[in-house]
């Protein structure tokens, strides 16, 4: 009786309390009533529904550029050296931003303003891989769309390419020529269509191609023009098209990397071609329209190829799948072997390619394994003076530098969306500025 007794005292003090707030909120709306101190606290309070139902409302439909950040997430920093990036992220405006700014301390040490009159974008829409200039402007593009642009170093439009579509990456040749990762529209519209075919047997299998192409930076004018598919068709490799388990999208180029000196593995203007799909980095020479080697061996998936030197390359290594372990035929299901074969635990690697003796080594797997660094699409490595690898876990949004020490930098770029980071776009890394 005395607990039923305190309970229903309890009800009817919350509930005149509940009534004197409502009474408090309903004449601090009108405005007619001042309760000094109690004012600030009585609006913050009343406005908390609209706020929440605000900050859910937003949460579930932030844009694509935007990943929630780990509740645990710990940063990293022991970097004794400036480490300039190039990065384009989503702006507070729904707009896009270029910062040059410096993994070290933050520092941003210029940053352009992608105008949204001359580049609209969706708010999914990644601005991509951008490309600094020797003037200070910049060169990016709308990954899988177009334009590719350039912008002064006011963030003033110089020029726009629109008649292709742009994916991936774009770099510099010796010559200060841009070569980019390309699909070209269908005919008399501005879409891709499937431009690649084969059969087999009977079967009529209708493919995306993908193309390179050089851009004058001057102007924005295609110099150059290449089908991959003709490509391999001209040098004897369609086979390679059957390799892939996406019948679709079996080349998926992620990269093409001028060679910006020559040597004995290769010349001047040569370029390494990345295929997703094809498992394997073509060595390409433009001037002839030669494949001059096929790379393959230990790759799945990979992404971004660098040359170290004369006789060495870089390539990402993704180490997955195109379909990242999930089973293509729900026709048989079978019971887990109590007597299990274990193979590798996979992350992404960086891998060092001999063209000399054609043998792969790991760099800093130790570091990766440490840091479990795993992105199943895109990601990309850079080399830094004195052997220090910057790579980009592009699905988690994470920023590393590894070195002999281990992990040397482990962060994200933050954003305006409260628990959220920025999706990285592939960022390049500048000498010092």
């Amino acid at each position: 009786m005395n607990r039923l007794a305190l309970f229903l005292a309890q009800t009817v003090l919350v509930l005149a309390g509940l009534s004197v707030f409502g009474w408090a909120v309903k004449h601090r709306v009108k405005g007619d009533r001042d309760f000094g101190v109690a004012n600030k606290p009585l609006e913050m309070l009343s406005g908390f529904p609209d706020l929440f139902k605000q900050s859910v409302k937003e949460a579930q439909t932030l844009p694509q550029t935007f990943i929630p950040t780990p509740e645990d997430w710990t940063s990293v920093n022991r970097l004794n050296q400036d480490v300039w990036a190039l990065s384009a992220y989503s702006n507070d405006d729904a707009g896009r931003n270029i910062d040059l700014w410096n993994l070290r301390n933050g520092k941003v040490d210029h940053r352009w303003v992608v105008p949204s009159d001359e580049v609209p974008v969706n708010p999914h829409w990644r601005i991509h891989h951008p490309l600094l200039l020797e003037d200070q402007s910049v060169v990016s593009f709308i990954t899988n769309r177009s334009p590719l642009f350039r912008l002064d170093s006011a963030s003033q439009m110089v020029w726009r390419q629109d008649s292709l579509s742009f994916h991936h990456a774009i770099n510099l040749d010796a010559q200060g020529q841009i070569w980019a990762c390309v699909m070209q529209w269908e005919r008399g519209g501005r879409h891709i269509a499937y431009r690649g075919s084969y059969t087999m047997d009977q079967k009529k299998v209708h493919f995306l191609d993908n193309s390179i192409a050089r851009i004058d930076p001057e102007n924005g004018h295609i110099t150059y023009l290449k089908s991959c598919a003709d490509i391999l068709r001209d040098n004897g490799l369609e086979h390679l098209i059957l390799r892939s388990g996406d019948p679709q999208d079996p080349l998926h180029l992620n990269d093409v990397e001028p060679a910006l000196f020559g040597g004995p593995f290769f010349e001047e203007g040569d370029l390494f071609l990345s295929f997703r799909n094809l498992q394997a980095v073509l060595h390409f020479r433009p001037s002839t329209g030669e494949v001059v080697r096929v790379i393959d061996g230990p790759l799945a998936a990979q992404h971004d190829v660098d040359i170290l030197d004369d006789h060495t390359l870089a390539i990402f290594n993704n180490a997955t799948q195109e379909n990242t372990g999930k089973y293509t035929s729900g026709a048989h299901k079978y019971p887990v072997s109590k007597d299990q074969v274990q193979l590798k635990h996979w992350y992404s690697e960086v891998v060092a390619f001999n063209l000399a003796d054609g043998t792969f080594s790991e760099v800093h797997n130790e570091a990766m394994r440490e840091g479990e660094i795993m992105t199943f699409s895109e990601g990309l490595q850079e080399f830094l003076p004195g052997g220090d690898v910057f790579v980009e876990e592009q699905n988690s949004g994470v920023l590393w530098v590894l070195g002999e020490e281990g992990i040397l930098y482990k962060d994200v770029m933050p954003s305006h969306h409260e628990g959220h980071h920025h999706l990285p776009n592939w960022t390049r890394i500048i000498p010092t500025p």
